[in-house]
């Protein structure tokens, strides 16, 4: 495998933290050298030096900058991703998000960092246990899911809703596979009418936050751990501000708003940490 030199490192450093915002602190040399080494080959480029050289000058085009983003972006997700969490979206958040849609006609929730959709459609299946539960299905019409990544091929697995015998054990109990996927060669597809409920968009964290509307509930778990200190207090901010009034921004188990955010008033559930928009 080609050694990616110091000077290259910090060029290839940049680049990356510049277009995706991932920050890569010292002796992360070996991540460069293992994600993108193939890429690398495949361009015809000696070295990182002339691969940054050409990621740079195809800037204009996107290709190759979107490979290198897909090769960094790290896309680990399950079904229902931590216990806590998903207690407090069940018992808490599903109950809040329905009254919304009875009430006010519409709730909506962004899966930042979608990934290949594990998350959002996850979200969906409680949804859709829940108003059949109370027998008001047609709430499920009033309620928007729209998951967002940067990662192209990330996408267009959620897009698909079918994943492999891998990723279908992770995480999702066999009653509720059983009820929400069937089998198909060697893929399991999720109910495809279903997923017709969840909007994927292709979106980076550092554009612009323009939404049609603010959301109810947003689910950005897992990302800003990947973040410099200074893009997270940018990040919270812009999703404050597409956050209404009460709503809530849930993180991962190990991310934190303290120290990068005043917006959110900071409380439990069971051992669930919980950010309401003041």
């Amino acid at each position: 495998m080609l050694r990616i030199t110091e000077p290259e490192y910090i060029l290839m450093k940049k680049y990356i933290e510049e277009h995706c915002g991932i920050y890569l602190e010292k002796d992360k040399e070996y991540l460069i050298e293992s994600r993108l080494a193939d890429l690398l080959v495949e361009t015809g480029c000696g070295s990182f030096q002339e691969f940054h050289l050409k990621a740079r000058s195809e800037d204009h085009t996107g290709e190759l900058r979107d490979r290198i983003v897909d090769a960094m972006t790290t896309n680990e997700t399950s079904w229902f991703r931590d216990k806590n969490a998903w207690d407090y979206l069940k018992e808490a958040a599903v109950p809040m998000l329905l009254n919304l849609a009875a009430e006010t006609g519409e709730a909506s929730v962004w899966s930042a960092a979608a990934s290949t959709g594990q998350e959002a459609y996850s979200l969906l299946m409680l949804l859709d246990e829940a108003v059949k539960e109370r027998g008001q299905p047609s709430l499920l019409d009033k309620i928007e899911i729209t998951g967002t990544d940067i990662s192209s091929s990330a996408l267009t697995s959620a897009i698909s809703a079918q994943y492999d015998n891998i990723a279908i054990k992770r995480g999702l109990d066999r009653e509720i596979r059983e009820k929400y996927f069937h089998k198909s060669g060697n893929l399991w597809l999720f109910d495809q009418e279903l997923k017709k409920r969840v909007r994927f968009e292709k979106f980076n964290l550092q554009n612009d936050f323009i939404f049609p509307d603010n959301f109810d509930l947003i689910l950005c778990r897992y990302v800003s751990i990947y973040f410099s200190d200074t893009f997270k207090r940018e990040l919270f901010s812009k999703m404050a501000k597409v956050l209404k009034p009460g709503g809530v921004l849930l993180l991962g188990a190990t991310e934190s708003l303290r120290e990068f955010s005043d917006d959110f008033e900071i409380s439990y559930y069971k051992s669930t940490v919980i950010n309401t928009r003041k």
